[in-house]
């Protein structure tokens, strides 16, 4: 990772995330945490390449449990959406984004962008992007990056071929060597970062 404050700003929030890291059956649904600091590197490098802003980029996790990708991600894209279906889960939200704030503010560090909308429902169903749009504005059709962590990644993947908008993109977390395929998402960059762990896609015409 870069040593400039950007640098500074995301070790601070991935050292405080990683070091409450899960893996296990949660109430509805798998739970299992991204490594940020190897997320960052993936984002950045899709920053350098152009493919995500922070100017027009509409993000969206759609298994974001406490919201630390949503967290991370707010530095790099305009609006940072996060959909978890475990209520519990999402709770710890405020509580831990308060804590990291804290750590940024004594490391005299810029704080998360005002950006962030995180709500619970399924990241399948259309009540939920309804409660999106009343909310912000933003339609299913107007997200630009799509975010899973390996759970469901197929099946979203299928809402993503039927109903994103041509030239969305898919980051599928949790790979190594070998990739999925899906019917109508391209493989767009195998291995952004260099990080070994996550794939790029791309919705074509």
């Amino acid at each position: 990772m870069e040593k400039s404050i950007t640098g500074r700003v995301l070790a601070t929030i991935a050292g405080f995330y990683d070091e409450r890291r899960y893996g296990y059956e949660g109430f509805e649904g798998y739970r299992k945490s991204t490594d940020l600091f190897k997320l960052a590197e993936c984002a950045a490098a899709m920053r350098a390449s152009g493919y995500i802003g922070p100017e027009r980029t509409v993000f969206a996790d759609l298994g974001c449990a406490d919201g630390r990708v949503n967290v991370l991600m707010s530095y790099f894209v305009k609006t940072s959406i996060g959909i978890e279906i475990d209520p519990e889960i999402l709770s710890e939200y405020p509580q831990r984004k308060e804590d990291v704030e804290t750590l940024l503010r004594e490391a005299r560090l810029p704080l998360p962008p005002p950006n962030i909308f995180l709500l619970s429902g399924s990241s399948l169903e259309p009540d939920t992007y309804r409660r999106i749009f009343e909310a912000t504005g933003i339609r299913f059709s107007d997200i630009d990056l799509f975010y899973t962590y390996i759970t469901l990644h197929d099946v979203f993947a299928g809402k993503i071929e039927n109903e994103a908008r041509p030239g969305a993109l898919y980051l599928v977390y949790g790979f190594g060597r070998i990739l999925p395929r899906y019917e109508r998402l391209e493989l767009l960059v195998p291995d952004p970062g260099g990080q070994g762990i996550a794939a790029l896609y791309v919705k074509r015409d």
